[in-house]
C-alpha cells in the first residue's frame, strides 16, 4: 500500500497551496495523538508533505476521514483489569520509498488499553532491519522511564520491571551482547542505554511473535 502510495504521488501535482492540506493533517495529527493509535502510521506520512502537498497527498488525507467516519464509534476502553504496564515496539525497515528511512513505531497499555503510542520517521538511515528496530526499541525506552515516573505520581507505581515486547531475536540477542562490532558502534549509545535499563530491572526483553505484535500497526499504512 505504501508503495502504491508512492508511485501515486511520484506522479501527481502539486496543489496550488497547502492551507486546506495543513489545516486537515493538523486535525488528522490531534486526533491520532489523543484518541486513535490505528491512524498515527498514515498520519504520520501525510505529515512528511505539509510543505508541497500533491492532490494524491490530498486524497489519500480525504480517505483517513472516510475511514474515520466508518468507524466512528471505535474508542479506548479503560477496564483497569491488567494493571500492569506492557510496551510493545517495532519498526519497518526502509519503508520509505523516497529517502529509505524507516519508521519507528510503540504502544504501550495499562488496564486493557493503550495509552501511549507514537509513530515516527527515523532520522537516520538504517543498515539493516535488526538496526531500525534497536532505534525503535531505544525511543520506546525513553518513553517507559516516563511513564512509569508518571505512574509513580498518581499512586500507581509499577512493581518490578516493565515488560517491553520485541519482534526482532537480532536486536534482543544484540542489547544483551557483550560485544560490540565495526558494524554496531555506530548505535553503541543507544545500546549501552537500554542495556543499562534492563541491568537496572526498569524493563524486561521479551520475544513476541509478528502475527502478534500490535505495534506492527504503527509502522505501515
Amino acid at each position: 500500500m505504501v508503495d502504491a502510495y508512492a508511485r501515486e504521488d511520484a506522479d501527481s501535482p502539486k496543489l496550488p497551496n497547502n492551507i486546506d492540506y495543513r489545516s486537515l493533517v493538523g486535525s488528522l495529527l490531534y486526533v491520532s495523538v489523543n484518541a486513535r493509535p490505528d491512524i498515527a502510521a498514515a498520519t504520520s506520512v501525510l505529515a512528511r508533505k505539509v510543505a508541497q502537498p500533491t492532490e494524491a497527498d490530498w486524497i489519500a488525507a480525504k480517505r483517513v476521514i472516510r475511514y474515520l467516519r466508518g468507524t466512528i464509534d471505535w474508542t479506548l476502553k479503560f477496564t483497569g483489569v491488567d494493571m500492569k504496564l506492557r510496551g510493545y515496539t517495532d519498526a519497518d525497515w526502509s519503508g520509505d520509498q523516497r529517502t529509505r528511512k524507516s519508521t519507528s513505531g510503540y504502544v504501550f497499555t495499562l488496564g486493557g488499553t493503550a495509552i501511549a503510542w507514537r509513530s515516527k520517521q527515523q532520522s537516520s538511515v538504517s543498515l539493516s532491519s535488526m538496526e531500525s528496530e534497536y532505534i525503535a526499541l531505544s525511543e520506546a525506552a525513553q518513553e517507559v522511564l516516563w511513564l512509569q515516573r508518571l505512574l509513580a505520581d498518581l499512586d500507581a507505581e509499577q512493581q518490578g520491571p516493565t515488560v517491553m515486547y520485541e519482534d526482532n531475536q537480532s536486536c534482543i540477542a544484540f542489547v544483551r551482547s557483550e560485544r560490540i562490532t565495526k558494524r554496531s558502534k555506530h548505535i553503541e549509545t543507544k545500546q549501552m542505554f537500554v542495556k543499562d535499563l534492563c541491568e537496572k530491572g526498569r524493563i524486561r526483553l521479551e520475544y513476541l511473535c509478528t502475527e502478534e505484535m500490535i505495534a506492527d500497526a504503527l509502522t505501515r499504512t
